[in-house]
């Protein structure tokens, strides 16, 4: 480790499913490897994913990120689980999360997806308002909204997220309303509670410490309700923080690039989308 001021980094742990898309996952490890003022363990896992599987690509990401654990998981290597169960993509997401926080050996516990990136001082400063106050358990930042190609997407009047054109002005002005929007900005100022409301915080946003999140990890089943409703893991893991009285706090800066085009705005997932940003019309929440 490396000292700070005759400290200690703090060690944090980073989670990062993956399936099969090597160029945006080693841009995410890098963006892992640059972190300031923390030392990470980046861990990488598989979804029976053909490139992590090939010894000779998976030797050549560990000799590149020497402090990353990479490996491979096949549905048979998690027992206890039916293929049925991992047919619902957010439930499969939530079990290579869990085993990725089980296999945590630092206080805190970060997530990325393969397609986002963090700022350097991203990890850092959720640390530093987790050490700030001990009481608290959960840490998350806000994010910045990209186009595939990298520019800055401002959805300004229209929600990214809503399938149906018809709706977009409507959810756009809700959720400006609710300060996650602000005209001009290409910013995604998740919160919690906005208003009294419960709305999911992006999976990439949050850094856990992970006693708690050990307690707390990733939710594994769904409801047919929840599915129809396209309910995501992280969702229902802010619910379930909220319905805890968690104390979680927020760094108000946007330290990580949400890079869209991936699964959570896919056209397959237009259900997902309306579920993740009308939380309280889908669950009755106030």
């Amino acid at each position: 480790m490396n000292p700070v001021d005759g400290r200690e980094h703090p060690r944090v742990c980073v989670v990062t499913p993956t399936k099969n898309r090597p160029d945006r996952l080693i841009r995410a490890m890098e963006s892992v490897a640059a972190q300031t003022g923390v030392t990470t363990r980046h861990i990488v896992i598989g979804d029976d994913c053909p490139y992590l599987a090939d010894a000779h690509h998976a030797e050549r990401l560990r000799r590149r990120f020497p402090t990353a654990t990479i490996r491979n998981v096949q549905p048979g290597d998690l027992p206890g689980v039916s293929i049925q169960e991992l047919q619902y993509v957010s439930a499969r997401l939530a079990h290579l999360r869990n085993l990725g926080i089980r296999m945590a050996d630092a206080p805190y516990v970060a997530h990325l997806d393969d397609d986002n990136v963090f700022h350097p001082a991203h990890l850092s400063s959720l640390v530093d308002l987790l050490r700030d106050d001990p009481s608290a358990q959960v840490a998350h930042s806000w994010r910045r909204l990209l186009t595939e190609d990298g520019a800055e997407l401002v959805p300004d009047g229209a929600d990214p997220w809503q399938g149906e054109p018809s709706k977009r002005a409507h959810s756009y002005e809700r959720l400006r309303a609710l300060g996650v929007f602000e005209s001009g900005s290409c910013v995604m100022r998740d919160t919690l509670r906005p208003s009294g409301q419960i709305r999911g915080i992006d999976t990439n946003e949050f850094l856990v410490r992970t006693a708690l999140h050990l307690r707390i990890p990733f939710p594994t089943q769904f409801t047919p309700r929840q599915q129809e409703l396209g309910f995501t893991e992280d969702l229902v893991f802010s619910q379930e923080l909220a319905r805890q009285d968690v104390l979680v706090l927020c760094s108000r800066r946007a330290t990580v690039d949400y890079y869209m085009g991936g699964y959570s705005n896919s056209p397959g997932w237009k259900k997902l989308r309306d579920a993740r940003l009308n939380t309280s019309d889908a669950t009755g929440d106030q």
